[in-house]
């Protein structure tokens, strides 16, 4: 006889749903963050077979993904083909694979409770063993400090210029009624 199975109460149901949308949610806004101007790198698709395509997609449907990973992996693979394929691990793909995992990170926060991406579930995306996502992980965490050095200069860069935009325009609202003022007291 089977067991029967606890009852759930609807706030925790809810709970446990939000959880679950904000886990995918989560897992799928880091590959698109790191690829929302297209790709760092074009590749050279001349290297690359349709029968590579087709291993590495039926390889990763063998690993049994999570259902966000399906997203993800499809994101990387039509941005990055050749990387994503080939046997090699690319300069462009051992960058992607050490910022998703950095970013992923420092996303985290932004969403809560949810569990943040691990080397097992990277190595599942990427179709590579954890040994290898750690190195590309530890060699790039040097560019990930100049990335994150060049974002705040960036940050600062826009912050100062929005500050003088608001102060321009606080002048030509001031010399606006200056001169409304003056035109009243004719």
């Amino acid at each position: 006889m089977k067991p029967i199975p606890e009852r759930i109460n609807r706030d925790e149901l809810l709970d446990k749903v939000s959880l679950r949308i904000n886990q995918a949610v989560y897992r799928i806004s880091v590959g698109l963050t790191l690829t929302e101007d297209g790709p760092l790198v074009v590749e050279n698709l001349s290297s690359l077979t349709l029968q590579e395509i087709l291993d590495k997609i039926k390889d990763f449907l063998n690993s049994d993904p999570l259902d966000e990973h399906y997203n993800v992996f499809l994101h990387y693979l039509v941005n990055y083909p050749v990387s994503m394929c080939k046997r090699k691990v690319s300069p462009a793909l051992r960058y992607l694979i050490g910022f998703h995992y950095r970013l992923a990170q420092m996303l985290k926060k932004d969403y809560g409770k949810v569990n943040p991406v691990t080397m097992e579930e990277l190595a599942e995306i990427f179709g590579r063993s954890k040994a290898t996502i750690h190195d590309c992980i530890k060699e790039t965490e040097g560019a990930w400090k100049d990335f994150l050095q060049f974002k705040k200069k960036q940050e600062e860069v826009e912050a100062k210029a929005e500050r003088e935009l608001v102060e321009e325009a606080k002048q030509r609202l001031r010399k606006e009624k200056a001169l409304e003022s003056q035109v009243l007291k004719k």
